[in-house]
């Protein structure tokens, strides 16, 4: 812990305002092993950043003033370059002077690096996660079960596919995991809109039954502010607190920046609940100070 960095970072954040990065997502491969439904970022160009691509990009956002860092892919535990893996990114990552750093991961790997958080995507249970990512769930349950000395959160991503599963997941999750919560997203149309965007009365029926569940003790991790902002849609987008780098560019917010389709059913539950915090809304503070 920094406490002198984490009050310079509050106070720009909070009372100063400052508009400046305050976050990157990195993404360093856009490999992947998985071929699911909803994405379609992944094995375009096939290749991995060079870990010098990786470190000017990291030591740039940092002087422009980049204290969290998120790692993404393509899939994050299959990027290498020569001798290097992810924990060598993490670790650089660290002396570079970031505060938090999150993996973003499919799971299908062994939980094996030390980032301060991991976030692994599953999106249903048994055949309803079969059909949407194309493998069986075990191992990435398995790879869970294992990775005790990790915090980790899980990210379910509701579409017309899972979205009559959460409660069924949200059961599973509080008696197999009793130490996860699940962050819920919403699929985001960046390719325009498709058979899995939910409708917004689908998405506002979801959004209750959540705020429900959440109110029963199940382990959900968004804020009720931040879900009831979902469902208005009254919260800043796009925000340039957050930047994105991929092989193609640098974007504020997210690679589809500026696009009002996107913008408009954004279900990036994150983003919400960050811009709530800069509001200094005291519901989502408090959540995410206890959680992380």
């Amino acid at each position: 812990m920094k406490p002198i960095e984490y009050f310079k970072l509050a106070n720009d954040f909070f009372l100063l305002k400052k508009d400046r990065p305050y976050i990157l997502g990195l993404m360093i491969t856009d490999l992947c092993n998985l071929n699911c439904k909803h994405c379609r970022v992944a094995n375009i160009y096939k290749r991995h950043m060079s870990y010098s691509e990786i470190e000017k990009h990291l030591r740039t956002y940092y002087s422009r003033g980049a204290r969290l860092l998120y790692l993404e892919g393509g899939e994050p535990y299959l990027w290498q370059d020569n001798h290097y893996h992810l924990e060598d990114i993490i670790q650089l990552a660290k002396i570079i002077g970031y505060l938090r750093i999150h993996v973003y991961t499919n799971g299908t790997f062994p939980l094996a690096a030390h980032p301060h958080f991991t976030w692994v995507s599953m999106d249903g249970l048994a055949e309803t996660y079969r059909t949407i990512r194309g493998i069986p769930i075990e191992r990435v349950l398995s790879n869970i079960f294992k990775a005790d000395h990790q915090r980790l959160g899980l990210i379910y991503t509701v579409n017309t596919i899972n979205s009559g599963e959460i409660r069924k997941f949200l059961n599973f999750v509080h008696f197999e995991f009793p130490r996860l919560k699940v962050m819920f997203f919403f699929h985001t149309p960046y390719y325009g809109v498709d058979s899995l965007l939910l409708s917004e009365n689908e998405k506002n029926e979801v959004i209750r039954m959540i705020i429900n569940c959440k109110e029963e003790g199940l382990p959900v991790l968004n804020s009720e502010a931040g879900l009831q902002a979902i469902a208005s849609g009254l919260y800043n987008r796009p925000m340039k607190i957050s930047w994105v780098v991929d092989q193609t560019g640098e974007y504020p917010c997210c690679r589809s920046y500026d696009h009002p389709e996107v913008c408009k059913h954004c279900g990036y539950s994150s983003g919400v609940e960050i811009a709530l915090l800069r509001s200094i809304r005291l519901n989502p503070i408090k959540e995410m100070v206890e959680w992380f």
